[in-house]
């Protein structure tokens, strides 16, 4: 699954000469460990959001959705910081946002599971009736009924 980001688009979210982007024996920027990088951050967020990918190629739909794409960008960059970080050049403010980004992946994913404005209605709760077992097919939406 191709990332979501680029490494030139992870180079402009980011400060120029960081201790954390690795470079190669030459002293070149190593594109390759920022691409394994982004490719991982990208699979955390899969994990949390699994409705971002299609159904029918199994990769992220393009484009995300507005409503969540310039987060889901933010966060990307700060799971690649901190997996190309080690002891030595990580810090606690990176840890940090670490920490947050994955709060925040885990509140987009119950925002939307519970109806946010955006993707699209979920059900909420199937209700049946009788014997002949008639569906409701409402969707349950904050609270109110839709």
């Amino acid at each position: 699954m191709p990332p979501l980001l680029s490494v030139a688009q992870f180079l402009e979210r980011v400060k120029p000469n960081e201790p954390f982007i690795p470079q190669n024996d030459d002293g070149e920027l190593d594109e390759a460990r920022i691409e394994t990088a982004l490719t991982g951050a990208t699979g955390v967020i899969v994990a949390h959001l699994p409705w971002l990918l299609d159904k029918g190629t199994g990769e992220i739909a393009r484009p995300v959705n507005p409503q969540f794409a310039d987060v889901l960008d933010a966060i990307c960059v700060d799971i690649t910081v901190d997996r190309m970080s080690d002891v030595i050049s990580g810090s606690e403010n990176t840890r940090n946002k670490y920490k947050e980004s994955l709060a925040l992946l885990e509140k987009i994913n119950k925002e939307y599971q519970g109806g946010l404005e955006g993707p699209g209605y979920e059900s909420a709760s199937v209700v049946v009736s009788g014997e002949g077992g008639i569906d409701d097919c409402r969707f349950f939406k904050k609270g109110g009924v839709y």
